[in-house]
């Protein structure tokens, strides 16, 4: 784990402030793709390694050769693929949240 000196990620680091960092990252890393299909199926795959990782905290059972990972690190980068489908969408997920939370507010929950 980098140490808060050397992280270039911040504690106090806004959503939109990470969203735009992630989308820096994903330029320099060559993973600003055209295709938004492309990058839901990185989704897809990041989420079944999330998968992967709750079941293995959770004790279920999986195959000696399913990649054992921490959920921390998979939860980042869900997150990060997530961002980086946000930004080549044009959305601002700050702005998407809020507004979808507007509309969870009127719902009733059961």
């Amino acid at each position: 784990m980098a140490s808060p000196q050397n992280n270039p990620v911040p504690n106090n680091m806004t959503l939109k402030e990470l969203q735009k960092y992630v989308w820096r990252m994903n330029q320099e890393r060559g993973f600003a793709i055209d295709d938004p299909s492309q990058k839901m199926v990185m989704l897809v795959e990041e989420i079944g390694e999330l998968a992967k990782a709750i079941r293995k905290k959770v004790g279920l059972k999986f195959s000696a050769t399913t990649k054992q990972t921490e959920i921390e690190e998979e939860l980042a980068d869900v997150q990060i693929v997530l961002l980086g489908l946000a930004s080549l969408l044009d959305v601002d997920m700050t702005a998407a949240v809020a507004a979808k939370e507007v509309k969870n507010r009127t719902r009733t929950w059961k």
